[in-house]
């Protein structure tokens, strides 16, 4: 991140002095085009990727779109970075959400809101988390598409919850109750099933559960609040749960995969995950039970929100005004409608428009994947991420502490003190 950042600060003055766009009908694609589509979704989704730019093709034939892997997200922002300083941009890029606030900012990214009033695009149709996102923040305009929007959900194992008579907790009070109903222990006191298993290897997985409660990892005064009472709280709830083996923090080498099994093998009634992997899900649970996709319970607060992660399609402001003009028309397309809906299908993340929610081919989706539904359902929770880029490091360290204090055993107070001082030492020489 620091690398890009100090590229992207280079790249400003060059970009200030990109030419102004014509004012003669700058939108329309008046000779065929061949134009890059740069991406990072991996060797699984090929075929598909290339039976998508297919059917463009067949709708917008003066279009060819030529899709280029070019490696994982932070591979990807590199090499566009590189490709701007050298005048060799994509019509399209693929932009991990993380990079967003700061490609606006710095110039990358071209402004769409002309191409959305040319198009007769109506903004409040992005879910709204997204359309967040998307604006930069100095002008109010959008700079991107929502393309692989995922975010942070509970899979429950819909069987055990209906033939057990359990309730999925939509309120953080009512968690303690399930918890004691839903987990099952062996004669030798040791867990047979969990009831929850909190996702403690990434921050956006537990997150908002202590920021919705009213958690401030950085408060307005500019200093930590991880180791305030109300942290302290939510902390020593979890702690009680994991203690007495209703619940257990994954955290470490391999504790994605391994929550996963113990949820495949029925070890577990509810995990959180990305909703980006519900096919994941669907295909190795096989139909050896139902599962279901819920919401995080409300705080006491009334809130129960979740952040953004995934993806976005960006049109690279150096790009020829041939190259902007076609790529809009592609990117527009395959987030929205159907294109969108398919990519749900076949890759679990979400669509970001809300008229794609609706509609025949929406119906088919829920018809096939249930818990689609579920998903959906809660797209009004989901929150931008924390833009500013030092809010990453003070997670991380969080993150850490709470490991130590679920997984090894340390003192819940000291432990968040200890961390809050850090992050405040971290803060100061910022």
């Amino acid at each position: 991140m620091k690398r890009l950042s100090a590229l992207l600060l280079a790249l400003v003055m060059v970009l200030c002095i990109s030419p102004a766009l014509a004012d003669d009908n700058p939108y329309a694609v008046t000779e065929p085009i061949t134009i890059e589509w740069w991406h990072s979704n991996e060797d699984q989704y090929t075929q598909f990727i290339d039976e998508l730019c297919a059917e463009f093709h067949e709708l917008y034939p003066m279009i060819t779109v030529t899709p280029v892997y070019i490696g994982s997200g932070t591979v990807l922002a590199e090499r566009l970075i590189a490709a701007i300083q050298a005048d060799t941009v994509p019509a399209v890029s693929q932009v991990n959400v993380s990079y967003l606030a700061e490609y606006f900012d710095s110039g990358v990214c071209t402004d769409l809101e002309p191409y959305f009033e040319a198009y007769g695009i109506d903004k409040n149709d992005f879910v709204v988390g997204y359309r967040q996102t998307a604006t930069r923040e100095a002008d109010g305009h959008m700079y991107s598409l929502p393309f692989l929007a995922s975010t942070q959900v509970i899979y429950y194992n819909k069987t055990i919850v209906e033939n057990e008579g359990l309730t999925i907790p939509t309120k953080w009070e009512d968690m303690d109750a399930f918890m004691k109903a839903a987990a099952k222990f062996n004669d030798d006191g040791t867990t047979a099933r969990w009831a929850f298993v909190f996702g403690g290897w990434g921050t956006n997985y537990f997150e908002t559960l202590f920021t919705n409660y009213g958690v401030e990892v950085i408060k307005e005064d500019g200093t930590c609040g991880l180791a305030d009472p109300i942290s302290v709280e939510i902390t020593n709830q979890i702690k009680e749960w994991v203690d007495g083996g209703y619940a257990y923090w994954a955290y470490g080498s391999g504790s994605s995969g391994n929550m996963r099994q113990h949820f495949w093998d029925q070890e577990a009634v509810c995990v959180t995950h990305t909703c980006s992997l519900i096919t994941t899900y669907r295909d190795k649970i096989a139909g050896s039970f139902e599962f279901d996709i819920a919401g995080f319970p409300a705080a006491p607060t009334g809130k129960a929100y979740t952040v953004l992660s995934g993806n976005h399609l960006v049109i690279p402001k150096k790009a020829s005004q041939a190259q902007k003009n076609a790529g809009f028309i592609f990117a527009n397309w395959v987030t929205s409608g159907e294109g969108s809906l398919r990519w749900a299908e076949v890759s679990g993340y979400m669509p970001g428009r809300y008229s794609a929610m609706q509609g025949e081919a929406y119906e088919a989706l829920i018809e096939k994947t249930p818990a689609y539904e579920g998903m959906f359902a809660n797209v009004d929770n989901i929150l931008p991420q924390d833009s500013r880029t030092y809010y990453a490091t003070c997670t991380q360290e969080w993150m850490k502490s709470l490991a130590l204090i679920f997984c090894e055993g340390a003192p819940v107070e000291s432990t968040l003190e200890e961390c809050a001082q850090t992050i405040n030492e971290f803060l100061e020489d910022l």
